[in-house]
């Protein structure tokens, strides 16, 4: 017996374009006036959407914030070179290639605003910083193991001492792309001999 659940018919397929729409009007209104001022009646009105359709798909706007800024800060691979330098040069072309203009312009103004929201740092943690010392700790440990690094090396720290300058550079330029340009290599040249075998 048929019930009038079981009959149905299915809503309209979500669009691909709409809900790239969505993704880039949040990201433009925070970058216009930060995440507090974000609401989902505004990234509706500037993707040309119902807000129906963007909670059909979030739950709140921080949700919807989240995956807006994961499409722009991408994470790189981690390649195997055969070097530690091949390896962290390679892997840092990928890291600054794959975030977009607007997630260096992103960074300053959350960490601003996650100074007194917990849930927004624990969010940007999980997009931006806890993939990328991921990235770094291995080709650190890969280096350690090829004896190019030496034994006993604090990884964690290692990792805060080459992505510490880069972070600083991205806040004090006011997240200008170019203020990092060659950037993480040079802070890795610098580092290396302290580190090496």
């Amino acid at each position: 017996m048929s019930t009038s659940a079981d009959a149905r018919r299915p809503g309209r397929p979500r669009s691909p374009e709409a809900h790239a729409a969505i993704l880039r009007a949040a990201l433009e209104l925070a970058l216009e006036g930060g995440l507090r001022g974000l609401s989902m009646e505004a990234i509706a009105a500037r993707a040309g959407v119902g807000k129906a359709t963007i909670y059909r798909r979030w739950k709140s706007k921080e949700a919807l914030f989240m995956d807006a800024l994961g499409e722009i800060a991408t994470t790189p691979d981690v390649p195997d070179t055969g070097t530690v330098r091949g390896d962290f040069m390679a892997a840092s072309a990928q890291a600054v290639d794959r975030l977009a203009p607007q997630a260096f312009r992103l960074v300053p103004r959350l960490l601003a605003e996650a100074g007194d929201d917990p849930e927004l740092l624990e969010a940007m943690h999980e997009a931006l910083l806890r993939p990328r010392k991921a990235l770094i700790a291995e080709i650190l440990r890969r280096g350690v193991e090829r004896g190019e690094l030496r034994a006993g090396l604090d990884i964690d720290l290692a990792t805060d001492m080459v992505l510490g300058p880069i972070i600083a550079r991205v806040l004090t330029s006011g997240g200008d792309p170019r203020s990092i340009a060659g950037l993480p290599l040079r802070v890795w040249d610098a580092l290396v001999e302290g580190m090496g075998a």
